[in-house]
């Protein structure tokens, strides 16, 4: 009823009214008077703020070291009229050119000459690809993630939720939030996530990486974030996707704040200008797309239609079992869940800036990010009381100090520390919680005999729930078909406990520093260095009640004195004879699949690179070293918590890796440039397959043995890149970008099986640099600013990923040298995104007619997307795998739509009502597809009995577990918002 009421009050105003990397930009130019000589030592200020500069005796000056933004610049001088030019706008590793004509005048002018820069439309000075996307620009769109936002490029493309770059992988895609990396360095991929509220920038490179971007082989997002002005701002917001009942709905709240502005002012007005910070939080309830299937009707579910009515697939047995409702209990609040949902997301962000003078100042940063949330898994469905739980905690700690000691030079020092900590295990479930010490009997008896050739653990047994016994008998998980009983398929027996525990942390501590010497106006030199130590902490456990006899023995006869012993001389053996603790310590010590261990490696770098800027073409050289250090030893988890260390052979524990990069951008004319790029980019292998905690002699007891390799090589991507950046007129407001660019990828991570050369009954598989891939394309991206009430974008990417590998793929035969295309290879990909936009006391006629829309301050934003569906290796009738990834599935189309509604109360307060609507059009795009028919429900599995007769029970059992919701995509959403800014 609540909800109804919100959402009638919503439609109702809305109908109502409706009827480290770099951070900072260049400013250069010449002054010259009206017979075009140059002005010497004319004053350039940026307005509002400290940063300026004065020409030289040729009338040229630049500034560097500008934070992104538009800018009013004043130019004054004795005897000259004094201008100010509106509107500059200043990008991240860019230089903005304004030249400026000053008038001589023989009295004293107080009044400015007031001019509009010209809107750079291309950027004749990048050498990299990637269009750079504001914090404002952001804001009505119609998307919920930062990756969103970037796929919308020719380029990229989102794939299981990961930003997928020009063909590589997700992990070699780095994220940077104000220059300092976030990226998981055990793992791969991005380890914190940031609101977009707190974006001021955001500066996605696809290619032509200057040096001072590192470890990165795909690309690279750097996030400048805000860090408030002298004014005070902020905003509340709520988001929710269930005003309107729709089974699509993720039953999904958020709530969003936003406060900026000067610290301290009512106490220290004169710091309005000096102290200033901006602080931003989030917390998202939902219970996911799944929230149904997370409490199933199993009694229900296994009820089939049978001869006009209805057959009980599953015994009496069942209907007595008392099922698991993760919703009972919850409060409920006017419509709205009160307490935790199955996913529960945190996130804040608080960011200060004190200015000493106009050439000092230092940031401090601290922001954090915390998931808790219980997985869906569908062969889960029915046991999900005991699944996976996941607790995620992300820290970040920055500070900066930056100096401008002239116009022309600059320091940066940066320290970042940021952690990240890890718990995954079942729901209600410890690690102490599997096994119990208890005896069978009544017995006093206080110890057992133990016999080396069995594995004898008596008073050990599995777990549901801390000192209870399993009450669910898993022989018990049988249907019926005609009369008989089967086991159920795919389906895990309820009552099943998860078996992965994963406590896991890591560390970074970094210090950067950066140095900018523009020489003259040509070279604009840049240097830096960087270092930072990991701390890694890994300690998981799998499958923890299958005991490894070997280790049980091992344990038994190493770590164990015996209570008592007595001399079998019927079978000549030893009977020892061990107290119940002592198994019990064995049983843990053999529990499950280990995979632990500490290790401190360190990783250095240093670069240089040349700006030489030309007026007919600019040049970026640089060079880039990355040192990384292993260390001499790391820890080894064994069992029972023991610790092992494990020795780096001296000629192992250091690499050093060199990457040249070089850029040409050369303007053909004032509307067109061209840029050329080659980097040769380096990325260190993910440390989880450098330490490991299995060894040779792990392959005796354990199957399948993984071995880790210190001497894994650095994966390196050679990039060619040309591009061709046009405005489509001199007034034109739409730019044409057309980028081609080839790959070669080596040193990708394999694995291949090695024989013990003294025994061959015993192998092992050992992790390699020997794979590698190639990536080509062509994207193009045509941009159009905001005139005649519309903008928007449109990206078309033709491409082709190819490698002998797609993955960590296990190996028993040569390596595999054909290529052949890879999973995420979408050869078409085409993206368009259109914002209508009236803005304040505005007035929109609808063309060809009279009529005036009565509306102002209102925007439309309409984001579509196609592509080619996904790569899959296809199965024959017999079940034998053909080309590797030779199918395609079918195409994929997403329409996401924005309508947004501001209500002024003042200049500055107002409140904004939006609806979003994702998959407009309701398109289930397939995410996976069974390799035999290509068909995301049907698996095509022979049900049959010998007889050739497939039973209807056994056939609807067998659907209800092919027929994954994960497959496709999820339908139909429709949020509303509300914002109220001030």
């Amino acid at each position: 009823m609540f909800r109804k009421i919100f959402l009638l009050m919503f439609l109702t105003l809305f109908t109502a009214f409706s009827l480290f990397a770099g951070t900072t930009g260049k400013l250069a130019g010449k002054v010259v008077d009206e017979k075009n000589k140059p002005v010497p030592f004319v004053n350039v200020l940026l307005e509002g703020t400290t940063i300026g500069a004065q020409t030289k005796t040729n009338g040229t000056y630049m500034i560097i070291n500008i934070p992104p933004g538009t800018y009013n610049v004043i130019y004054s001088q004795m005897g000259f009229q004094p201008q100010k030019i509106t509107g500059i706008q200043i990008n991240i590793d860019e230089t903005t050119v304004q030249n400026v004509t000053m008038t001589t005048t023989a009295v004293e002018i107080a009044e400015y000459k007031i001019t509009e820069s010209k809107v750079q439309k291309i950027n004749k000075t990048s050498t990299s690809s990637g269009n750079k996307i504001t914090g404002d620009a952001i804001e009505d769109m119609a998307v919920s993630e930062i990756e969103d936002v970037i796929s919308m490029q020719a380029g990229a493309t989102v794939t299981d939720g990961e930003l997928i770059v020009r063909g590589g992988r997700a992990n070699e895609v780095v994220y940077m939030i104000d220059g300092m990396s976030v990226s998981d360095p055990v793992d791969g991929g991005v380890a914190m996530s940031i609101d977009s509220d707190a974006v001021e920038v955001m500066d996605p490179k696809f290619g032509g990486f200057p040096a001072e971007y590192g470890n990165a082989q795909s690309g690279i997002i750097n996030i400048v974030t805000k860090s408030g002005s002298k004014d005070y701002s902020g905003k509340v917001e709520f988001i929710s996707d269930h005003l309107v009942e729709a089974i699509n709905n993720s039953n999904s709240d958020e709530v969003k704040f936003a406060l900026g502005g000067p610290v301290f002012t009512p106490l220290v007005p004169s710091m309005r200008n000096k102290f200033t910070f901006f602080l931003n939080g989030s917390g998202n309830w939902f219970d996911s797309r799944y929230h149904e299937d997370y409490n199933p009707d199993l009694i229900g579910d296994f009820t089939m239609p049978y001869e006009g009515g209805t057959k009980q697939l599953l015994s009496s047995y069942w209907s007595d079992v008392e099922t698991y409702n993760p919703y009972e209990g919850r409060n409920d609040f006017a419509g709205f869940a009160l307490g935790d949902r199955n996913y529960n997301f945190y996130n804040a962000n608080l960011k200060f800036k004190y200015k000493f003078n106009a050439k000092q100042n230092v940031t401090f940063a601290v922001r954090g990010d915390q998931k808790s949330y219980d997985s869906y898994n569908h062969a889960w469905k029915y046991a999900l009381k005991y699944f996976d739980h996941t607790e995620f905690d992300q820290k970040q700690y920055v500070a900066t100090y930056d100096h401008l000691f002239n116009p022309q030079m600059n320091l940066k020092i940066k320290g970042s520390y940021f952690s990240k900590k890890t718990e995954r295990g079942p729901k209600g479930i410890s690690r102490d919680d599997y096994f119990v010490q208890t005896l069978f009997s009544d017995e006093e008896t206080t110890y057992w005999n133990y016999i080396p050739k069995d594995l004898y653990t008596y008073g050990i047994d599995y777990l549901t729930t801390t000192g209870l016994y399993r009450d669910i008998n898993s022989g018990q998980w049988q249907y019926d078909v005609n009369a008989s009983l089967e086991g159920v398929p795919g389906f895990v027996t309820p009552g099943s406990i998860s078996g992965t525990n994963v406590n896991d942390e890591s560390t970074q501590t970094s210090v950067r520093t950066d140095f900018e010497y523009q020489l003259n106006q040509i070279h604009g030199f840049k240097t830096g260095f960087e270092f930072i130590q990991h701390k890694i902490k890994k300690d998981q456990l799998a499958t923890p009640w299958n005991i490894d006899e070997y280790r049980f023995h091992k344990y038994i006869e190493n770590e164990v004195t015996p209570y008592d012993s007595t001399y079998n001389s019927t079978e000549d053996i030893w009977v020892y004879s061990y107290t119940l603790e002592d198994l019990y310590a064995a049983t843990i010590a053999a529990s499950g699949d280990t995979e632990g261990y500490e290790a401190n490696p360190v990783q250095a770098a240093y670069y240089i690179q040349d700006k030489m800027e030309w007026e007919g073409m600019i040049v970026n050289a640089g060079l880039r070293f990355d040192f990384w250090y292993l260390g001499e030893k790391y820890k080894v988890l064994e069992d029972a918590g023991y610790y092992r260390w494990e020795y780096f052979d001296k000629n192992d524990r250091f690499q050093m890796m060199i990457s040249p990069r070089f850029g040409i951008s050369h303007p053909i004319s004032e509307t067109s440039v061209l840029h050329f790029a080659y980097n040769y980019q380096n990325q260190l292998p993910q440390m989880q397959y450098i330490f490991t905690t299995k060894t040779e002699e792990d392959a005796y007891s354990e199957p399948n043995t993984q071995v880790g390799d210190p001497t894994l090589e650095p994966q390196i991507t050679v990039t060619y890149e040309v591009g061709l950046q046009k405005q489509l007129g001199e007034e034109s407001p739409y730019v044409l970008d057309i980028t081609t660019y080839y790959k070669n990828i080596y040193n990708y991570i394999m694995l291949y099986k090695v024989y013990d050369p003294d025994d061959e009954t015993v192998s092992w598989y050992q992790l390699s640099s020997e794979d590698y891939g190639s990536a080509r394309g062509v994207d193009f991206n045509l941009q159009k600013d905001l005139t005649n009430f519309f903008s928007g974008s449109a990206s078309y990417s033709l491409a082709w990923a190819e490698g002998n590998n797609p993955g960590l793929v296990v190996q028993d035969e040569a390596t595999q040298l054909r290529e052949f295309p890879l999973p995420w290879d979408l050869r078409h990909n085409f993206s368009f995104n259109f914002t209508f936009r009236i803005q304040n006391d505005e007035e929109y006629e609808l063309p060809f007619t009279d009529f005036i829309l009565p509306l102002d301050d209102f925007s439309m934003n309409f984001l579509y997307n196609i592509a080619s569906g996904r790569r899959y290796t296809p199965v024959n009738e017999d079940d034998h795998a053909l080309d590797p990834y030779s199918a395609t599935q079918p195409y994929t189309a997403t329409a996401n739509i924005r309508i947004t509604k501001n209500f002024r109360f003042s200049e500055k307060a107002y409140m904004k009502l939006y609806m979003s609507i994702d998959n407009l059009f309701d398109k289930r795009n397939v995410n996976d597809v069974y390799p035999k028919t290509g068909s995301p429900y049907y698996d095509g599995a022979d049900l049959s009995d010998e007889n050739g007769y497939t039973a209807a029970e056994r056939q609807y059992v067998h659907d209800m577990f092919t027929k994954d919701p994960s497959n496709v995509s999820q339908g139909r959403t429709l949020s509303f918002g509300m914002t109220f800014n001030w």
